[in-house]
């Protein structure tokens, strides 16, 4: 039943997987901008057509006023009969027959011209032919003048061509905009489909990661587009991811192994204790040596514990600015009373009132570690060294020393790793985690760490970046 359910599961995931190109953000964003194109196609082509057809009867108009005028001036000088003939020379000359005139008396007696009537008022009028004239239905843009002496002059013009051109013009946004909107639905499909296409490789790529294999990475392509570096993005993560696993088995395996010596050796205590103990010191005895134990047990757990802290950043939201100064010498006090027992010199250069911004307990514990190593694995009678200084380029470099075997170049790796210690280290006391914290606090805080020679001896150099004098008055 669990597996039908679970088949039903993946077949609901596969259908969900499937591109589907015409619901995609792409499509619908291709479907805006073809919407906001034909918006424009429409607003140009009005502009367009607003501004060709209104010059055109411009043009139309200042030709019946210049005719009107000369016209006119014929009455004046000729009269009537000298502008009859004008108009019967117009007339004859018109080939394409667009041209009309009227010429009427005071009474309205038509004394020439090929309009039979037209309004005696004078101004602009656009007059249609009726049908006993001639081309009946024609639409004029007619000019009507009054005459000296009565009478008057009527001159217009067929807008038939302004009309063709505004068909045209018609016509051509008609055109236009099919080929906009099929190009643009064009585009759409393909682009839809394309990036579909993309969001469903990325998505089986990462159903393939959510099956198991952690390894399987999202295809990138050479292109470098929006999509290649997100996928460059998610195969970090999952890099990311991938190595935490590993160090989480990695972990369990080094946990199962270190602490089943010191679970044995506690149960070994406790089962000589009770098969031999005879008496109150004997007792007493071993469960003392039962709580060391524990102890050594509880301070593997909580090394463990910090370390996962500061590896998964939720030490981060509580980060504050620290005197490091002030937190360097304190380390440095507190180590001093174990390194003269060892006959060791403590030597300190600590440059005041450098600051940093970080959290404070994981940087003393981390210095705490350094400083415990160096006097464990110094040379009894040795020199210890810690030393803290503004770096040249910004920032500050803290450096702790020893004079002891030191690591060999091809282990300063491992050494950073949990529970792994070196032959010439298993005599002394330990748990193989104080590196491990090192690494993990200065990676937190992007303090850059390197292991090197102090010739003899280790010499361990922290970069630490943003450090400033603190000043007066400083949060």
């Amino acid at each position: 039943m669990a597996q039908a359910r679970e088949d039903l599961s993946r077949e609901d995931r596969s259908r969900e997987d499937r591109p589907r190109w015409w619901g995609s953000t792409a499509f619908r964003i291709t479907l805006l901008h073809l919407v906001l194109t034909l918006i424009g196609t429409l607003a140009l082509s009005g502009v367009a057509w607003w501004a060709s057809t209104g010059f055109a009867l411009r043009q139309l108009a200042q030709d019946v006023e210049r005719d009107s005028g000369l016209l006119q001036q014929a009455v004046r000088l000729g009269g009537p009969r000298s502008a009859a003939l004008s108009i019967e020379a117009r007339l004859a000359a018109d080939r394409n027959g667009t041209q009309y005139y009227l010429l009427a008396a005071p009474d309205g007696t038509r004394l020439a011209g090929n309009l039979a009537s037209a309004p005696l008022a004078p101004g602009w009028r656009q007059l249609r032919l009726a049908g006993a004239e001639e081309r009946a239905g024609a639409e004029l843009l007619a000019l009507g003048t009054a005459l000296p002496g009565g009478g008057v002059l009527v001159v217009g013009r067929d807008i038939a061509p302004v009309r063709q051109l505004e068909g045209f013009l018609l016509s051509a946004a008609g055109w236009v905009g099919g080929a906009a909107l099929l190009l643009g639905l064009g585009g759409g499909l393909l682009i839809g489909r394309g990036v579909t296409r993309r969001a469903a490789a990325m998505g089986l790529a990462l159903a393939r990661v959510e099956a198991g294999e952690i390894g399987h990475r999202l295809p990138v392509r050479r292109g470098g587009d929006e999509f290649d570096r997100l996928a460059r993005r998610i195969n970090t993560a999952l890099d990311r991811v991938q190595g935490l696993m590993q160090a989480l088995r990695q972990v369990t395996d080094d946990i199962a192994h270190d602490l089943r010596t010191p679970l044995n050796r506690l149960r070994q205590r406790l089962e000589e204790a009770l098969r031999t103990a005879a008496g109150e010191a004997e007792w007493r005895a071993a469960t003392e040596g039962a709580i060391l134990d524990c102890e050594k047990l509880l301070d593997i757990f909580a090394a463990l514990l910090r370390i996962a802290q500061a590896e998964s950043g939720a030490r981060r939201a509580g980060f504050a600015r620290f005197d490091l100064s002030e937190v360097a010498g304190t380390v440095a006090e507190v180590h001093a009373p174990a390194a003269e027992e060892r006959g060791q010199r403590l030597e300190t250069a600590i440059a005041p009132g450098l600051a940093m911004l970080g959290d404070s307990d994981l940087v003393t514990q981390m210095l705490s570690n350094l400083l415990d190593n160096a006097v464990k694995h110094g040379r009894p009678g040795g020199r210890i060294g810690l030393r803290l200084a503004p770096a040249p380029a910004g920032g500050a470099v803290l450096v702790v020393e020893d004079d002891g075997p030191g690591i060999p170049a091809e282990a300063r790796g491992a050494v950073l790793h949990r529970f792994h210690r070196l032959d010439a280290a298993r005599a002394t006391p330990g748990t193989g985690l104080g590196l491990a914290l090192v690494k993990a606090v200065a990676e937190l805080h992007g303090i850059g760490l390197k292991l090197g020679d102090a010739r003899p001896g280790l010499r361990v150099t922290l970069a630490i970046p943003g450090l400033a004098p603190e000043r007066e008055g400083a949060a």
